[in-house]
């Protein structure tokens, strides 16, 4: 069975706790430092599946999900983000995620943006092989951005 990519439904919300808690995750994240409660997390969650402006995808495989694709729409900007499930990693998936969701018709004559930090090694080869272009560096941070526009 292929890769399948949908929209994330209320059903998802412990499975995406679960990801969000993830050593890795939490480590790579720019957005955070620490584990998020079963509340903050549900509250999040929530507000991203009624959002008109940001969107939760879920990658499956084998009909076993695999990870999500975080899209979040600023100033006429997709700013995108992923995570893989820590036992899916390092197989393609985080790669064939983002082509097959940026490749999407309604995501056509955008523009992307997405922000790395610049020890994660995997994610920067990844938006990089994407065609994603480094824009700057956040000294401070060390966080890159990239952009592309299709």
């Amino acid at each position: 069975m292929p890769l399948t990519i949908r929209k994330a439904k209320i059903s998802d919300l412990l499975k995406t706790f679960e990801w969000a808690n993830e050593k890795e995750v939490i480590t790579n994240s720019i957005e955070r430092s620490k584990k998020v409660t079963i509340k903050e997390h549900s509250k999040w969650f929530k507000k991203y599946i009624m959002s008109t402006s940001s969107t939760i995808l879920i990658g499956s495989f084998n009909n076993e999900k695999i990870g999500l694709v975080r899209i979040d729409l600023k100033k006429k900007e997709f700013f995108i983000s992923y995570l893989i499930d820590k036992k899916k990693r390092n197989k393609g998936f985080g790669y064939r995620m983002l082509n097959k969701v940026i490749t999407k018709h309604k995501y056509k004559k955008k523009i992307f943006k997405a922000r790395v930090k610049q020890n994660n090694l995997a994610s920067n080869y990844i938006f990089i092989k994407l065609g994603f272009k480094k824009k700057y560096t956040n000294q401070n941070k060390n966080i890159f951005l990239y952009r592309l526009e299709t």
